[in-house]
């Protein structure tokens, strides 16, 4: 198998669930490929860094999100293996993330390549909580807090303010990783989102739980 490293947590928690297979980086020329770069070398410094797919013109938002990410690195990633792994969670919601659209990618590709094409996930039953919880009691170290997925444009691996920092603060937070989180306006947002139940109810109970116990301490 392959395993497609970010450098976030998914994907770290993933190599060690997995037995750390094979790994490669799509270096997409985002404006936070060289942070990630950075840190895969340093966590997994076996990874493959593959610079064959430019996708910089296609980010958009402030969170540089590229439509339809996932089919097009699965797409890449046929020429490594038959069988590739990309760490989808449970309490994912992206249109292109998740186990239905991972089976039909599976097709798709089988049908394009005249051979068998698996890509997969194994973390479909588990919420971003669970997979930090399997890592702390089956590996147990902090290099997990080296891992990044921040949306900012600086060179720090965690900014404590913006959407993707959020959902791993509350990860972290719920098990024991003591970190902060300083967009008050953002916490407010998600917790109004997870009381009306925008999420999967795991998501929305560690949220809600873990905002109420932070600002419980002033």
């Amino acid at each position: 198998m392959i395993l497609l490293f970010s450098g976030g947590i998914d994907s770290f928690v993933a190599w060690h669930y997995l037995n750390k297979p094979k790994t490669v980086y799509f270096n997409l020329q985002s404006r936070y490929s060289l942070r990630e770069i950075s840190v895969v070398k340093k966590l997994i410094p076996t990874t493959i860094i593959d610079n064959s797919l430019n996708l910089s013109d296609r980010e958009h938002g402030d969170n540089a999100y590229i439509p339809f990410r996932n089919l097009l690195l699965a797409c890449q990633a046929v020429k490594y293996s038959n069988r590739i792994i990309i760490a989808g969670l449970l309490d994912d919601m992206v249109s292109d993330k998740n186990k239905e659209i991972f089976a039909e990618f599976s097709v798709l590709l089988t049908k394009l390549e005249g051979r068998t094409i698996l890509i997969q996930s194994p973390f479909w039953y588990m919420t971003k909580e669970q997979v930090v919880r399997w890592y702390k009691e089956n590996v147990g170290d902090d290099e997990i807090l080296k891992t990044t997925s921040c949306y900012s444009t600086g060179l720090d691996n965690y900014c404590g303010a913006c959407p993707s920092c959020f959902r791993k603060w509350i990860a972290l937070r719920s098990n024991g990783y003591d970190l902060d989180f300083w967009n008050e306006e953002m916490l407010d947002s998600y917790y109004d989102r997870a009381m009306k139940g925008k999420y999967v109810t795991a998501r929305n109970v560690a949220i809600t739980r873990e905002i109420d116990a932070y600002r419980s301490r002033y």
